[in-house]
C-alpha cells in the first residue's frame, strides 16, 4: 500500500508505503502525487517529500525500475526528496540503485525533515 498526505504547516507531503506493491500501485501513486506536486508548482509552492518506506519490503527489480522511471519524470533538481528506511543496510541499497539521482536517504525521520526544510544542505552521500 502506497498513502500520500500533504502536511500544510511544514508544507512535506508525507509518503507511506508498506508491503510488496505492484506496478499499478506504483503509477496510481505517482499519477496522484503528480496532481499533488503540479497544484504546488501553479502555486509556487515548494516541493518537499518524505517517503517512508521503513515498513515495505524489497520490491521486485520491474517494480524499482518503474519507481526510478516516475521519479525521473516527476522530481526537479530544486525539489527536495527524502527516503525514510529502516535501517543502514536498506539506506546503502537504496543509494545504490537511485544512482546518480539527488535524493537523500535516511534511517531516522528528524534528520530528514531537517535536510528537507534546509535550502543549503547537499543530500547525504551526495558531494558537494
Amino acid at each position: 500500500m502506497i498513502a500520500c498526505e500533504l502536511d500544510d504547516p511544514d508544507g512535506i507531503i508525507f509518503v507511506h508505503a508498506t508491503g510488496l506493491w505492484s506496478i499499478a500501485d506504483v503509477d496510481r501513486h505517482y499519477t496522484h502525487l503528480g496532481l499533488v506536486i503540479a497544484d504546488r508548482r501553479r502555486n509556487g509552492l515548494p516541493i518537499r517529500i518524505l517517503s517512508d518506506v521503513t515498513e515495505a519490503q524489497r520490491q521486485a527489480r520491474e517494480t524499482e525500475a518503474r519507481i526510478l522511471h516516475h521519479m525521473e519524470r516527476t522530481y526537479l533538481p530544486t525539489d527536495r526528496v527524502a527516503i525514510l528506511v529502516a535501517d543502514v543496510a536498506d539506506k546503502m541499497y537504496v543509494r545504490a540503485r537511485l544512482g546518480r539521482a539527488i535524493v537523500g536517504v535516511f534511517s531516522s525521520q528528524l534528520p530528514a525533515e531537517m535536510w528537507l526544510m534546509s535550502e543549503d544542505l547537499q543530500p547525504p552521500g551526495i558531494a558537494a
